[in-house]
């Protein structure tokens, strides 16, 4: 018998699909995986539909198409305040996922440690442990999540060589400070760290506040790659454009792992994204608006059914206290949930090295608006009474 590769014993599908499977089986609502349901900007759709009749349809330079690493530029100056040469500073990638995996293939080796601030994307530990790398969980406390100097320090060892931050911060919607920022340029420095930085819900905030990209501090210049991407922002996942930016001392081995990986992303794509860059401002106010509309109604459809949801930030998830119901983890509050409801969630074990100090699940609020009020008739309906007994809360 073929066995498979050691380094994927133990793997299994992610919780995030199996649940996104599951909720197929039995009809549900879907807002477990975040899939980017609403509709893409007409605009850019009506130039797609023009645009692939000319496009260029082979590879790319590996790097990625010279226009769009010159408008991620532009935009890395004129939103994120870093300076970052588009010839040398820049790969794009196959998503925002495939810059992370470039970047630990092309600087963390087996044994290596990398922390994860907690609760963190599973994707982010998944991938490390497949390179054979030690996630270094920072236990948060919620509903704040802060992360501190101290923090950073009691999950720290001798093997630690990198950090990912994630912000705004999937599954908690969190948004990093300025003191938290400076707390991890005092620390990255004094351990000689790499600082990878998940900015992937970068657009997509509702408090006050331009983003803070880590980059954009003196201290972390030198020594962050910022990853980021089109799927969240322009509601585009399936066309996988992503991009890994930093100094060119640091970019060019992410250039080649990403080369290797997988070649180049997609070239036809990768010059229609230029024009994504490129919309105006009000695009990115009124997904802001339509998000926070969505957020509220979505919190307030699982309150009214006795569940207590947290008011994120930013991204487009909100975390779910299921410490009302008499289950004894995430697994059993997402699977009360489908069937009593009709709607499917993630288990908060999806976002954890070790069980949560808490019961949750994460539900996103990216669907459609029939979804949305789908969700509401369903939620209003439910009966959970018999499932409901006393329990600490967040």
């Amino acid at each position: 018998m073929i066995a498979n590769a050691r380094r994927l014993d133990g793997k299994q599908q992610s919780t995030i699909r199996a649940m996104t499977e599951r909720c197929v089986a039995v009809g549900g609502i879907n807002l477990g995986q975040g899939l980017s349901r609403t509709p893409p900007p007409a605009s850019l759709l009506d130039t797609g539909a023009a645009h692939f009749k000319t496009a260029d349809h082979s590879y790319s330079l590996a790097q990625g198409d010279p226009a769009l690493r010159k408008a991620i530029a532009r935009k890395l100056t004129a939103y994120n305040g870093i300076d970052i040469d588009p010839d040398d500073g820049i790969v794009a990638t196959i998503g925002a996922s495939g810059a992370y995996n470039a970047v630990l293939l092309a600087y963390l080796n087996p044994g290596d440690g990398i922390l994860l601030p907690e609760p963190f994307y599973g994707y982010h530990r998944a991938a490390a442990e497949l390179y054979g790398v030690m996630p270094e969980p920072i236990g948060l406390t919620a509903p704040e999540f802060r992360l501190t100097k101290q923090a950073l320090e009691a999950s720290a060892s001798e093997r630690t060589r990198a950090i990912v931050l994630c912000t705004p911060n999937n599954p908690s919607g969190r948004r990093l400070t300025a003191d938290e920022i400076t707390a991890v340029a005092q620390f990255a420095e004094e351990r000689d760290l790499l600082v990878i930085t998940d900015e992937i819900y970068e657009y997509i905030y509702y408090t006050p506040g331009r983003h803070l990209s880590p980059a954009a501090f003196a201290p972390l210049t030198h020594r962050t790659i910022t990853i980021s991407g089109l799927s969240k922002t322009y509601s585009i996942p399936g066309w996988r454009i992503g991009y890994a930016a930093g100094p060119g001392h640091l970019i060019q081995p992410v250039r080649t792992a990403a080369d290797i990986l997988s070649v180049c992303a997609p070239t036809p794509l990768q010059q229609l994204a230029v024009d994504a860059l490129e919309l105006p401002e009000a695009f990115y106010t009124g997904m802001r608006d339509q998000y926070r509309t969505q957020r509220d109604r979505v919190a307030s459809a699982f309150r009214s059914a006795g569940l207590e949801p947290n008011h994120p930030e930013g991204a487009y998830y909100l975390l779910i206290d299921c410490s009302s119901l008499r289950v004894q983890d995430g697994f059993e509050a997402a699977e009360a949930i489908l069937t009593t409801a009709g709607v499917a969630t993630i288990p908060g074990e999806a976002f954890h090295h070790n069980k949560p100090p808490y019961t949750y699940v994460r539900a996103c609020f990216a669907v459609s608006q029939e979804d949305i009020s789908r969700t509401e008739k369903q939620l209003a309906t439910a009966d959970f009474s018999t499932l409901m007994g006393t329990g600490a809360t967040i």
